[in-house]
């Protein structure tokens, strides 16, 4: 079996990193899997040479404007010469322009990815009226959560049975221990550390986080909040702005983007995360499997993710309040947290594994081509 991916950049990213994941772990399977990408990304680590050093041929099809006329005939060449049985799209532009190839002729199975609630986020939005036609042409849809089918489902009626739930999965051992020593690197020993990790921009909540900070360090002085991720389009200035309004200049670091995951998970007592909206949240698996207890905001699907009290805990929507009563619950209880940590990992090792979201995506493609056969 052949697979060609298709993606919109190769910046480091959830769906990007999930993409890395899947075909290092299809390749042990015997799937053969080639990737091309749509454009450049900016801000956070390129991860054109992770898949090239992993065995994969990497295609960049030049659609860094707004045209499509290029990266599609290069697509249409690109098939022509590797000839995959699959054509796996993931995230908008890419299903966009799977969809066109579909329609010009191309006779392999195509699957979509949809990795988000675009409706919540997405920048090109006022766009999606147009995707309940594309995403029904495919073959198969994988969605990234329940959340992600409900909304697939509900919002642009695709059938039910049309629509894959397959998790986002990791690999735990990467996880359970860190690098390097970041505690000390950056002056922090003695210090109680919450961590936040997120592209800087508003649906990231960060500034939930950041009002959440007023009450915690009124009953731990020495805590401080790092905040890691990128800032693609300067809306860290606003933060910043939050941050000297509320006079916490002392409580709260921005740390840009960090390429030690671990480490930096290895290095905070409580993971937090105000997330707005999201697909899935692979930040939150991955700081589970660091042993973590973790506190998000209660919403679909993190609430798939973490279980209430025993992994960690939900805030309350859009309240800063709500956040600082958990972390300091959490700060103030160290050995229940570190329990929760414990079940946290288990919870990942069973659920959100790389093997359990490869084998599930191969069965996806096994049905694909299946009724692609049978209709034949």
């Amino acid at each position: 079996m052949k697979v060609l991916h298709l993606i919109n950049t190769l910046s480091a990213g959830g769906a990007e990193l999930h993409l890395l994941t899947l075909c290092q772990h299809l390749k042990r399977l015997g799937v053969e899997s080639a990737v091309a990408y749509l454009k450049e990304g900016q801000g956070s680590r390129p991860l054109r040479s992770d898949f090239e050093i992993a065995g994969f041929s990497v295609f960049h099809l030049g659609g860094d404007g707004v045209s499509l006329v290029r990266p599609l005939l290069r697509l249409h060449r690109l098939l022509k010469q590797e000839k995959p049985d699959i054509l796996h799209t993931h995230l908008p532009r890419a299903d966009l322009l799977g969809f066109l190839v579909r329609l010009s002729g191309f006779s392999g199975s195509w699957i979509c990815s949809v990795h988000g609630i675009y409706a919540n986020h997405w920048r090109g939005r006022r766009l999606l009226s147009l995707f309940r036609s594309i995403w029904r042409q495919a073959d198969q849809v994988i969605a990234i959560s329940e959340a992600v089918k409900g909304w697939l489902i509900q919002g642009y009626r695709l059938p039910s049975e049309k629509v894959r739930v397959v998790y986002y999965g990791i690999e735990p051992e990467r996880w359970f221990s860190p690098i390097q020593d970041l505690r000390t690197a950056w002056g922090l020993t003695g210090k109680s550390l919450i961590g936040s990790i997120g592209r800087l921009e508003p649906v990231k909540g960060h500034d939930i986080l950041i009002q959440a900070m007023l009450f915690v360090v009124r009953q731990f002085p020495q805590a401080t909040l790092l905040i890691a991720g990128h800032d693609p389009w300067g809306y860290g200035r606003v933060l910043e702005r939050l941050v000297t309004q509320l006079g916490v200049e002392r409580h709260v670091r921005f740390l840009g983007f960090q390429s030690d995951i671990p480490s930096f998970l290895h290095a905070i007592d409580v993971f937090a995360f105000a997330s707005r909206s999201e697909g899935f949240g692979q930040v939150v698996i991955e700081a589970m499997a660091a042993g973590k207890p973790v506190v998000v905001q209660r919403i679909a699907p993190l609430t798939e993710i973490v279980v209430d009290g025993e992994t960690g805990f939900y805030a309350e929507p859009e309240k800063p309040e709500s956040f600082a009563e958990k972390i300091l619950w959490l700060l103030s209880h160290s050995e229940e947290a570190s329990d929760m940590g414990k079940k946290g990992q288990a919870r990942v090792r069973e659920h959100f594994t790389a093997e359990k979201m490869t084998s599930s995506t191969l069965e996806v493609y096994r049905e694909a081509l299946k009724q692609a056969g049978a209709a034949r």
